[in-house]
């Protein structure tokens, strides 16, 4: 039977009254709050004084396991509890001390919600309690305790860092490094202080300034510092036994590494850095990293700087684009080159993709500018207004995409064919104009122009009930009829899908922003396996939505061919040979 609210709700005092507060689920809190109750103070003690707006019920539970040396801990249901799981707090000592204590003092425990839980609050805390148990039981093994701080030494050394004390001066909240994780030897890095309380450090020779510049970070300083970046290997043991807590023990460490004594001293007393200069040293240890700042002596008895612990973010391309995942692929990409015509709404999502995928260079041609009606289905915005296309989409991907290569030509694609031969041929060449006359032209150029590249031609239908990617390679030809509406295209549309503005050449077909992205989607697919070498021969791509679809957007609309989408199926991707549609033109 539920109780009222009033009885089993905890209260708090609000400007001077008392209020209760409400639980979203009372039935499981009462349920739970009975149970306890039930066990009585040898089992968990009510502690109403610790109990507040999101902690609507906090017991003291019986003395720990020896590992907890006499503390009790609480068990805490939040507001929502049973959605979120029951909360075990320890005291703040035991994080770094035992492995899953969060820097509160919480237990992370992993229980989940389950569905049950509404119904069975009280065997959701058991699970609870049950974990807390096997913990305590697993804490009295000190291997057990090593091999989980190492396996997610990443966190633990973020709560360290997180911990650490630095004079005002010398504070830094986080340091973003921009370094090849590629290279194995030692490398040196040029650093400056953020705005934000950040650092930065980048070891290529883009200086630091305009790396922060181009990411649109602030700058907090010109005193211009450095950093000593170094890795460890994978194999050792990263812990908070062996963390390095001094200037000597650290420069022992990377001496060890590097084989050469006296590593971190010589390194440091090498310069004469400026006064608060921000100065690091880093490890990268496979997708993990730590950090240090050094802090020069700040009293005249300290015999050597003090090392304070800071959290480590890297922003490089590799882990920025694949988390280190699968980086030989990133590689491969990255020596690529893509040319786009057309930055609209179909080639700029496609361009923000490629980028994103990490193809290396991007050549974006596109003489429009972005005008107001473009904003409801451009990745393009308001400031950019009255603002070519093609510079202002390359911008924007340059500032949110490390190491992005994008070069911007605000003239049209033909003026570009014309000076092809005084540039490096692009892997492939990617029309999204949509426009007749741009395959045509590309076709007869590309034999003798364009040195046979392989081009890719992609548009869509009206509605975006198809899309549609064309790859003409090797010795196939696109033919000069462009029998694109009658062999590519799925139907045959009525004139009056356009629709038509006052000015010349100012209408347009119908579609949202989710219709050009699903089919950039589509079309970045097909370009990213023709650069890996997956696609290799010329053929049609066609992502199809069902008849009815077609339909429901023009009853007058005539198919050229049946949608090949069965019933109860939204939409599917079809591959044809290039002979086999040309047969049909």
């Amino acid at each position: 039977m539920l109780q009222r609210p009033s009885a089993i709700a905890p209260t708090r005092w609000r400007k001077g009254v008392k209020v209760p507060t409400m639980p979203l689920f009372l039935a499981a809190i009462g349920m739970v709050t009975a149970w306890f109750d039930g066990l009585g103070p040898s089992a968990a003690t009510r502690c109403p004084d610790k109990e507040s707006e999101q902690r609507c019920r906090v017991w003291r539970l019986a003395e720990g396991a020896p590992v907890l040396n006499g503390a009790a801990p609480l068990l805490v249901l939040q507001h929502d509890f049973p959605l979120t799981p029951a909360r075990i707090e320890l005291d703040r000592k035991f994080c770094l001390q035992l492995p899953h204590i969060e820097v509160d003092g919480h237990f992370c425990h992993g229980v989940e919600f389950d569905s049950a839980d509404v119904a069975a609050p009280v065997a959701a805390v058991g699970r609870v309690l049950a974990r807390f148990s096997d913990f305590l039981d697993r804490c009295a093994d000190p291997g057990w305790v090593e091999a989980e701080f190492s396996r997610e030494r990443q966190d633990y050394w973020a709560r360290y860092a997180a911990g650490a004390k630095a004079p005002a001066s010398y504070r830094t909240v986080e340091l973003l490094l921009d370094a090849d994780v590629r290279i194995d030897e030692p490398q040196e890095a040029a650093a400056l202080s953020l705005g934000d309380g950040r650092a930065l450090a980048t070891t290529s020779t883009t200086e630091p300034e305009r790396v922060a510049k181009a990411r649109a970070w602030p700058l907090g300083g010109i005193i211009r510092g450095g950093a000593l970046v170094m890795k460890l290997p994978t194999a050792e043991r990263w812990t908070p036994s062996v963390w390095p807590r001094s200037f000597h023990d650290l420069d022992e460490l990377l001496s060890q590494l590097s084989g050469s004594a006296g590593k971190l001293k010589n390194w440091y007393q090498a310069r004469r850095w400026p006064n608060k200069a921000p100065v690091f040293v880093v490890l990268l240890q496979g997708p993990a990293v730590y950090g240090w700042r050094i802090v020069p002596p700040q009293v005249a008895r300290q015999v050597e700087p003090a090392l304070v612990p800071i959290d480590v973010t890297r922003v490089d391309r590799q882990w920025s684009l694949s988390r280190d995942h699968r980086a030989e692929g990133l590689a491969h990409l990255a020596a690529k080159k893509v040319v786009v015509f057309g930055s609209g709404s179909l080639g700029a999502p496609l361009i923000e993709l490629l980028a994103r995928a990490g193809v290396g260079s991007l050549e974006v041609v596109d003489p429009q500018t972005f005008e107001p009606e473009n904003i409801s289905r451009h990745v393009l915005g308001a400031p950019h207004i009255g603002f070519g296309k093609a510079a202002s989409l390359c911008a924007r991907l340059r500032q949110a995409i490390p190491g992005a290569q994008l070069d911007a030509f605000g003239e049209k694609a033909m003026q570009w064919c014309a000076k092809a031969d005084q540039r490096q041929l692009p892997d492939l060449i990617v029309d999204c104009t949509g426009e007749r006359s741009v395959r045509i032209g590309t076709s007869l150029l590309r034999e003798h122009v364009l040195k046979d590249a392989p081009v890719m031609m992609a548009w869509m239908e009206p509605f975006g009930a198809a899309a549609h990617a064309v790859l003409i390679s090797g010795s196939d030809v696109w033919p000069a009829s462009d029998p694109a509406d009658t062999a590519v295209n799925v139907a045959t549309w009525p004139d009056d899908v356009q629709v038509d503005l006052p000015g010349c050449g100012q209408g347009f077909h119908p579609y949202g922003v989710a219709d050009a992205w699903a089919a950039a989607g589509m079309v970045s697919e097909r370009v990213l396996k023709v650069l890996n070498g997956e696609h290799v021969s010329s053929g049609v791509w066609s992502m199809i939505r069902h008849e009815s679809y077609f339909k429901s957007m023009s009853p007058s609309a005539t198919f050229n061919r049946p949608p090949p989408v069965p019933v109860g199926v939204d939409s599917v991707i079809e591959h044809r040979p290039l002979a086999e549609v040309l047969q049909r033109a």
